[in-house]
């Protein structure tokens, strides 16, 4: 056995002991790796011969698929051959364009092994945005779904240019297009693949610092930019793997779409370095809570990791009607509304802990299994990290006081770490000092409780009081009728700014004059009166990014056009329009 994986074993093996947070904090070293490969020296070693379930794949369709870690090792060889064949070379960089299913994860594991360098895409980006991705990451190779073809000849002069080759994998069902007819780039079809040996040598060394997985952010405030991971990422994902809490043999369904980084931790990287089974329901159509919980209950799913979001779907439902197998239940990707735990704990029984962690990092901050909770809070430091709340000049702020997160770097870099983005102004503006920043705004209490307060440019003053979104939106979760809500800032008739709050109702309300009335009220009489909402507007939904997060910089631009045009919108109320109706609440 190498060393490289010796040592990585080791610290796995520590982490599904389920140490105390207090000794695993103490404990806890990230290994050195210098030669590894992720795919090739761990995977393969743990699949060798080994027929326990890595992938359970259901659909709508009644399709029920077991992939064992052995068979996945397999296919996965086959996929590194192929990719050898078709001229991929170490560090090349791959699109993945794919819905769930088996296909998906035996490319990704052969992608890594054969080097090429991950870049996945959702496959509701549109042509453009996929075209933009293409010329941006300098992308050499694509593997598509086949309605991903109709996409790709809208930019074809892109395709053209940068592409070397289109393999179409097809649905989940196995329906594949014809090969192109000797065209540049080479569409091939993905049955090649099964003319492959399936065993696979290296030609190459892979370092624990070369390119593996890269992303790109979801672009809530600012335009996507390429974050890059090194072979170093799995490994970072141990402190992933102790804040859900997998262990072998459990039954993890991670609820997320390919695409972004929540796939590749929590549908890869968490529950494969447990051994413990992937479950993945693929559906046609709308979202139904009801069809995933049925799920849920019938696969006897012991973890789960689901985005805020799905959680408020959840619990429109009867959550206390369903036998669950779950023991662990967790939350990333957005920060947690206290009413939404408060009500999970009451219909399921357990613990709905919120981890926080980017696209850029692993798990950085979490609500630990054992570990005491507060109210508000996003927990503390995850083991393997050293995080402080930075002022802008880089000093230390004082509990309680408001800052960035900041990650120490130096000397010692979380694995989980980004490489880099691929904007030098941007890398020069985030690592500093020693630090990486993370542009996301806090404040720590004296028991190292962490409590976000929102990105750095979504905060925002009003009458000289520092507003935070999230705050906001907590307190106005707890209304009964209310599903989402997301906080902006906007201008009264003085032209001074206020916060304006937009809502998306649950399915039984309606938007109207009495249901802002009595939101109103409701904010009246919880809520400080320098951050309560001066304005509310009712939606039918928003926009939001492919990892499900409310896009701000859209609410605030839509808003800034409609008070340019001096009007009001269509479910647009103000509190002022309410004065008489609002005398004698709080």
């Amino acid at each position: 056995m190498k060393r490289e994986l010796e040592e990585f074993l080791k610290l796995r093996d520590f982490i599904l002991t389920s140490p105390s947070y207090e000794i695993c904090r103490k404990d806890f070293k990230w290994p050195h790796l210098t030669k590894f490969n992720w795919a090739l020296d761990y995977f393969d070693f743990i699949a060798l011969n080994n027929e326990e379930n890595a992938l359970l794949f259901v659909d709508d369709e009644g399709k029920e698929i077991s992939a064992s870690y052995d068979f996945l090792r397999k296919r996965s060889n086959q996929v590194a051959n192929f990719l050898k064949e078709i001229g991929l070379q170490k560090r090349d960089r791959v699109m993945v364009v794919m819905e769930n299913s088996v296909f998906l994860f035996e490319i990704l594991l052969g992608i890594m092994k054969a080097g090429g360098v991950i870049i996945p895409a959702a496959t509701m980006l549109p042509p453009e945005d996929i075209a933009e991705r293409i010329e941006t990451a300098n992308i050499k190779f694509i593997f598509i779904d086949s309605d991903i073809a109709k996409k790709l000849s809208v930019i074809e002069n892109v395709v053209n240019n940068h592409l070397s080759a289109i393999v179409n994998v097809g649905n989940h069902s196995g329906t594949m297009l014809n090969q192109c007819n000797g065209k540049s780039p080479a569409c091939l079809n993905y049955i090649e693949v099964d003319n492959f040996k399936e065993d696979y040598s290296p030609s190459f060394i892979t370092y624990s610092t070369d390119e593996m997985y890269s992303f790109f952010t979801s672009g809530t405030t600012a335009k996507p930019k390429l974050v890059t991971h090194s072979h170093n990422y799995p490994v970072g994902h141990l402190t992933t793997l102790y804040w859900v809490g997998c262990t072998k043999g459990d039954i993890h369904y991670n609820i997320s779409a390919p695409g972004w980084a929540k796939h590749a931790w929590s549908s890869i990287f968490v529950p494969w370095n447990a051994q413990s089974t992937v479950f993945i329901y693929r559906y046609k159509g709308r979202f139904s809570a009801k069809n995933i919980l049925s799920k849920i209950e019938k696969y006897k799913v012991t973890t789960l990791c689901a985005p805020l979001s799905v959680w408020k779907l959840f619990l429109i439902e009867d959550l206390k009607s369903y036998k669950f197998s779950l023991r662990e239940i967790v939350s990333a990707g957005e920060p947690l509304n206290p009413e939404i735990i408060k009500k999970v704990k009451e219909s399921t029984g357990l613990n709905l802990r919120e981890g926080y962690g980017q696209t850029e990092s692993t798990i950085m901050i979490g609500n630990f299994k054992g570990e005491h909770t507060k109210k508000g809070s996003m927990g503390k430091t995850a083991p393997g990290y050293d995080l402080s709340i930075l002022s802008n000049q880089l000093d230390i702020k004082n509990f309680g006081e408001d800052g960035q997160i900041g990650v120490n770097i130096y000397p010692v870099k979380p694995l989980g770490n980004l490489s880099a983005y691929n904007d030098v102004g941007k890398n020069e503006s985030v690592f500093k000092g020693g630090y990486y920043l993370s542009g996301d705004t806090a404040y720590m209490d004296k028991d190292g409780y962490f409590y976000f307060i929102g990105r750095t440019d979504d905060v925002f003053k009003s009458l000289d009081y520092r507003i935070s979104p999230f705050e906001v939106e907590s307190e106005i979760m707890e209304h009964h009728a209310i599903l989402e809500v997301g906080v902006v800032p906007t201008t009264d008739e003085r032209e001074i700014i206020v916060p304006k709050a937009f809502i998306v109702l649950k399915p039984d309300y309606i938007p109207s004059r009495e249901m802002a009335l009595e939101i109103f009220r409701f904010i009246r009489k919880h809520m400080a009166p320098y951050k309560r909402p001066r304005v509310i507007e009712f939606l039918e939904s928003f926009p939001k990014t492919v990892s499900a997060k409310i896009i701000r910089k859209d609410l605030k631009e839509y808003d800034q056009n409609v008070r340019k045009k001096k009007v009001k919108a269509e479910h647009e109320y103000r509190e002022k329009d309410f004065l008489e109706d609002l005398k004698g609440s709080v």
